[in-house]
């Protein structure tokens, strides 16, 4: 009697238990309902898939928190809303990219687009989007990606931790924990990876078929992640776009002085680890804005990945020489006119800095100052140096190399030039994402060409090759072929015609381009 009496308690409260938390196969049923390592979390369908917005992938930075590795997200119980992406991280207003000042530290979020349920079959690649900006500025929600997802994609847009906040090394934080100091975005990054791998299934995705993607700074991320022996086995390709790997320059000893100075100028010269902590952030923003943007494009960035430390052992420069990088496919490419956007913003400080009167730039440059400068830091600081890391890649690695030639793109940005920006850095983001907030008309021609190039970088995902039925055939660039990209022609240029255009054999003879200071 006592066991039927048990029995029957025992019945009555699991149907309660199950009438309060809706059955699951009710749950399941709602392709909008997925159930993460973490919870369930409910997106919204839209005509072109599903979105799921602002999901954590690692507990707020926060507090105690701050400058330290990310921890592991708290489970929560019932269905949590995924509609509304995640706040953007702490960093200093931006007019180029009409960003306000945004002292917001809670922000490791993600967002997933997936493709309609009519396209494709079976499990879907994935890819994760590490945007740009310097490594101080942007958020993975600036990139709608559902363009990208209906090519049968599952893609995933980051934010990660910028600017003094993501890279701030410091002998005292530095001591304590074994991954180090100045590479908490990078470590972001990492732990996005991690939540892929744990949750891509539940989306429709392959998490063994995970593409990491970027541009500009979030190309420098990946081939950080290339270098680092900490993301091994996270991604089984890559893509690079408009960031070369030299532009990961910073040593742990120079960051740990630069983030020495900054400590003191938060006089947090004792107790740092401590002390830093308890800064506002509206402070530490203060206190990290960079005035001299001009000697950081032409010197390094202030705030970036560090070298020599336990994430990325090796310099960039020796890790492609010596083969340490994940052995993956790789994509790479730059725009054809890379800098102008820069010159545009930066004329004066450029010109001023730059070796541009020397007999040897005279012989290869001429016309209008600006347009020349343009074409010197295209050619020194983009096109070469993508070239160089394409050719150390391709040793070891199968690759193939772009450069985006369309020269009569909507602008993104939020400022007038007065002459023209050409294929302009970051002229390809259009082409591959809706930007929200950023109206973009597209002609005829150019969304052709968007679709190639959709066609393109989603085909590279599935199979490690862009090349697919109804696409120009595109060559490996161990044939020294790459492929050019305009909305009025798509196919291969020889690489030594991109060579003599961009006079890389020059540039490589040529050590600084700046005026001594």
């Amino acid at each position: 009697m006592k066991r039927r009496v048990a029995i029957i308690c025992f019945t009555i409260a699991g149907m309660v238990a199950a009438i309060l938390a809706g059955p699951v196969s009710a749950r399941t049923s709602d392709p909008t309902v997925v159930r993460t390592d973490k919870g369930w979390v409910q997106g919204a369908a839209t005509s072109s898939g599903l979105v799921f917005r602002g999901i954590p992938f690692a507990a707020p930075p926060t507090g105690r928190s701050r400058w330290r590795p990310p921890g592991p997200v708290s489970e929560w119980s019932g269905i949590r809303p995924a509609l509304r992406s995640g706040g953007a991280c702490a960093q200093n207003a931006s007019d180029i990219l009409a960003i306000p000042k945004i002292t917001n530290e809670d922000c490791l979020y993600l967002d997933v687009h997936t493709p309609p349920a009519e396209v494709g079959g079976g499990r879907r690649p994935v890819v994760v989007w590490l945007h740009g900006g310097g490594f101080v500025s942007g958020s993975g929600s600036a990139y709608d990606a559902k363009r990208l997802a209906a090519k049968g994609n599952v893609v995933v847009t980051v934010n990660y931790r910028l600017g003094a906040f993501g890279f701030l090394a410091h002998p005292a934080l530095t001591g304590e924990d074994r991954r180090g100091s100045g590479n908490y975005g990078l470590m972001d990054q990492q732990a996005a990876l991690g939540w892929v791998r744990a949750n891509a299934a539940a989306f429709g995705g392959d998490p063994g078929n995970v593409t990491i993607a970027g541009q500009s700074a979030g190309s420098g991320s990946v081939c950080a992640h290339l270098m680092s022996p900490a993301s091994q086995g996270l991604f089984q390709r890559a893509v690079l776009q408009s960031g070369p790997c030299t532009m990961l320059s910073r040593s742990l000893e120079e960051a740990e002085t630069a983030g020495t100075d900054l400590a003191h100028t938060l006089g947090c010269d004792t107790a740092a680890p401590e002390c830093l902590r308890a800064v506002p952030a509206t402070a530490v923003l203060d206190a990290s804005r960079s005035d001299g943007v001009a000697g950081e494009l032409l010197g390094g960035l202030s705030f970036a990945p560090v070298s020599r430390s336990p994430l990325l052992p090796r310099p960039t420069e020796e890790a492609l020489r010596e083969g340490a990088f994940a052995k993956v496919p790789t994509m790479i490419g730059t725009t054809r006119d890379e800098a102008t956007v820069f010159v545009a913003i930066l004329m004066d400080q450029l010109t001023g800095r730059l070796r541009l009167d020397t007999p040897a730039v005279r012989s290869r440059y001429s016309g209008d100052p600006r347009l020349v400068a343009a074409a010197v830091l295209t050619d020194y600081l983009f096109a070469c140096p993508s070239r160089a890391s394409a050719r150390a890649l391709a040793r070891h690695n199968p690759v193939h190399m772009y450069e985006v030639a369309e020269r009569d793109m909507p602008n993104v940005f939020a400022f007038t030039p007065d002459f023209p920006l050409g294929a302009y850095h970051g002229a390809e983001l259009p082409l591959l994402f809706d930007l929200p907030g950023r109206p973009i008309v597209l002609t005829p021609a150019q969304r052709q060409l968007s679709d190639r190039m959709l066609g393109y970088w989603s085909r590279f995902a599935a199979t490690g090759d862009p090349n697919g039925p109804g696409l120009p055939n595109w060559p490996a660039y161990s044939s020294a072929q790459l492929q050019s990209l305009a909305a009025a022609a798509v196919g291969p240029i020889r690489d030594a015609a991109f060579e003599r255009t961009h006079h890389c054999r020059f540039w490589s003879s040529v050590g600084s381009i700046t005026r001594p200071s």
